[in-house]
C-alpha cells in the first residue's frame, strides 16, 4: 500500500471522527437513551483512534523501506564499480578451475575463458584375410596362406577446448595403432577461430573435405570400416588453411582448404635437394572444396544441436520419426610436380598375364576431382551413397623427368577414373531393444579407364550392437573385394590384386 493510499485514509478516519462531535451537544436534552449512545461513540471513535495509529506506524515502516531500498541500490552500484577495477577483483576473488565430466573429462576456469576436455578412443579388431593362394601380379612364386589375428586399429587421445575466448577452439590427436607399428604420432593439431557461424579459419592439421566418408569420424562408422572406395579416392588429411562457415540457419555448410599437398601431410617446405623427393612439397598447393546443404532435419526422439548433427553418423541411431536428407559435392585440385604424394591406380600391362591392377604416384599429373553426395534417414532407416570420378591429366608426358604414369601405361592423354557405393542401414525392431541391433550392407565398385578398362567389386553385409550408442559398440562384417585395388591395411587390404573375402568383428570404447 503506498504512503499516499495511507494518509488519505487516516485523514478520512479523523474527519469522521470530527462528524461526530456535534451529535452529543445536541444530545444534551434527549432522552435516558443518550447515555448508551454516547458510549457507542466514544467506543467507535476509540476504535477510530487505534486504526489511525496502525495505518500512522504503516506510513513511517513504509517510508523507511524506500530509504532502504534506496541504501540497497547505492551499496550495490559502488560495488559493481569496485569489481570493475581488474586488479582488486583478482585479488579478492581469485580464479579457481573446475573439473568433472561432460561428454568427456573436462578442466574449465571459474571464468569459463580456458576449457580443456580429454576423450578417449580403442578399436580392438580380429581380422581373417581369405585370398588366393597365388598372387600373379607378386615376385615370381610367392605363394601365402589366408591371415588371422588381432591388431588395436586405433588408440586415439583427444585434447579439445578454448582459450581466451568460446571462439578460440582448438584440437589435439594423438594416436598409436598397428599400421603405423604402434608409435604414437600426432594425427591431428589445429586452431579454430570463428569470426561468427558464417565465417571461421582453421589452421594446422586436419582432415580434408573430401568425400562424405572421408570427413565421418572413424568413431561413429556404421560398418567395421569405410568403402573400400574411400581408400582409393578419399584423401584424408592435410595441413595448411581451410575457411569454412554455416549459412541459412545452419542448414548449408561450406569448406575452402588449401593445403600443402593431398593425402599426405608430412611433407616439409624446406629441405635440401636430396630428400625433396623423399619429404618435401612441390610449390602448388592441393585445393579442396566442399559443399553440405542438410536438405531435411526431421524430428528425433531427443533435440540434436543443429541439423549437421544429424548425418555425424550414417546410422539412424537418432530414430528419426521424420524423414532426414543430407546432400553434398566436393571438388579436388592437385598438381603435383614431383612429391608424388598421391597412390595411383592403373590397368597393368604385361605381356603374359594383362590386366589387373598396378599402383603408381601422382607425380606428373594434374589431377581434378568431383564428387556428389547424399545421406537419408528415416524411422531406424539409413541410406547413405556417393559417386566420385577423378581426372587424370598427364603433364611430362614427352619430356624429363616422364610421368611415372605414363612410363607405365604409355597413355599420355587425360584419363578418368570412376568410384561409387550404396551403403544401408536398419535397427531391427525388437521391442526394447530399438536402439541395440543394426543390420548393415553395402555395394561399391572402383573403375579405371587409363590405357584400358580394369575394374573392381565390393560386396559386404554386417550387424552392430550398441552397447552405449557409438560409445561402446560390437561391430562385425563380412567382405567380398573381387580385385583389390588399393593396398591399405586400415581397411583390411593386403595387396593389390587380392581376390579377397574379409571378415572382421571390432570393439570399440570411446569416452
Amino acid at each position: 500500500m503506498s504512503n499516499a493510499h495511507l494518509w488519505k485514509r487516516a485523514f478520512g478516519l479523523l474527519a469522521l471522527a470530527l462528524l461526530t462531535q456535534p451529535v452529543w451537544a445536541q444530545d444534551a436534552t434527549a432522552p435516558a437513551g443518550r447515555d448508551e449512545r454516547a458510549a457507542r461513540l466514544e467506543t467507535l471513535l476509540a476504535a477510530q483512534q487505534r486504526q489511525i495509529e496502525t495505518l500512522q506506524q504503516q506510513v513511517a515502516a513504509a517510508a523507511q523501506q524506500d530509504t532502504d531500498k534506496a541504501r540497497v541500490e547505492q551499496m550495490k552500484q559502488q560495488i559493481r564499480e569496485v569489481l570493475s577495477e581488474r586488479e582488486f577483483r583478482e585479488s579478492l576473488m581469485p580464479a579457481t578451475t573446475q573439473a568433472g565430466y561432460d561428454q568427456g573429462f573436462y578442466i574449465r576456469s571459474s571464468d569459463d575463458k580456458f576449457l580443456m576436455k580429454f576423450n578417449g578412443q580403442w578399436q580392438f579388431r580380429w581380422t581373417h584375410y581369405g585370398t588366393r593362394s597365388a598372387n600373379r601380379y607378386l615376385a615370381p612364386g610367392f605363394r601365402r596362406h589366408d591371415r588371422t589375428g588381432f591388431d588395436i586399429v586405433r588408440m586415439n587421445l583427444d585434447i579439445s577446448g578454448h582459450a581466451y575466448d568460446k571462439d578460440l577452439t582448438y584440437f589435439l590427436e594423438f594416436g598409436s595403432a598397428a599400421p603405423n607399428g604402434y608409435d604414437t604420432v600426432l594425427n591431428y593439431g589445429w586452431v579454430n577461430y570463428r569470426f561468427r557461424d558464417e565465417f571461421q579459419v582453421r589452421a594446422g592439421l586436419f582432415r580434408v573435405k573430401s568425400t562424405r566418408a572421408n570427413v565421418t569420424s572413424n568413431a561413429r562408422y556404421q560398418m567395421v570400416e569405410s568403402p573400400t572406395m574411400d581408400a582409393v579416392f578419399g584423401l584424408n588429411d592435410g595441413l595448411g588453411v581451410e575457411f569454412w562457415g554455416q549459412l541459412a540457419e545452419k542448414k548449408v555448410e561450406y569448406y575452402l582448404d588449401v593445403v600443402n599437398s593431398a593425402d599426405n601431410p608430412a611433407t616439409q617446405t624446406i629441405t635440401n635437394d636430396e630428400d625433396l623427393y623423399t619429404r618435401g612439397r612441390d610449390n602448388t598447393p592441393a585445393i579442396l572444396a566442399r559443399l553440405v546443404w542438410h536438405a531435411l532435419s526431421g524430428a528425433t526422439r531427443q533435440p540434436l544441436p543443429d541439423p549437421a548433427a544429424h548425418f555425424a553418423t550414417w546410422s539412424d541411431i537418432e530414430h528419426h520419426t521424420e524423414p532426414a536428407l543430407d546432400l553434398g559435392f566436393h571438388y579436388v585440385f592437385n598438381q603435383d610436380e614431383y612429391a608424388g604424394t598421391m597412390r595411383i591406380p592403373f590397368p597393368r600391362k604385361t605381356f603374359f598375364q594383362p590386366g589387373g591392377f598396378g599402383l603408381t604416384s601422382s607425380d606428373g599429373l594434374q589431377i581434378n576431382q568431383f564428387g556428389v553426395d547424399a545421406g537419408f534417414k528415416y524411422m531406424g532407416f539409413s541410406a547413405t551413397g556417393e559417386y566420385v570420378i577423378r581426372l587424370l591429366d598427364v603433364r611430362n608426358a614427352d619430356r624429363a623427368p616422364f610421368t611415372p604414369l605414363y612410363q607405365l601405361t604409355g597413355d599420355s592423354s587425360t584419363n578418368a577414373q570412376h568410384g561409387a557405393y550404396v551403403q544401408c542401414g536398419y535397427f531391427l525392431p525388437i521391442p526394447g531393444w530399438e536402439d541395440k541391433f543394426e543390420v548393415t550392407a553395402r555395394v561399391g565398385g572402383v573403375s579405371t579407364l587409363a590405357g584400358g578398362q580394369e575394374g573392381t567389386w565390393e560386396y559386404a553385409g554386417g550387424l552392430n550392437y550398441f552397447i552405449k550408442g557409438h560409445r561402446v559398440k560390437l561391430q562385425t562384417d563380412v567382405v567380398k573385394v573381387s580385385e583389390v585395388p588399393i593396398s591399405n591395411p586400415t581397411w583390411s587390404l593386403a595387396n593389390v590384386n587380392d581376390d579377397a573375402l574379409i571378415w572382421r568383428v571390432q570393439l570399440q570404447v570411446a569416452f
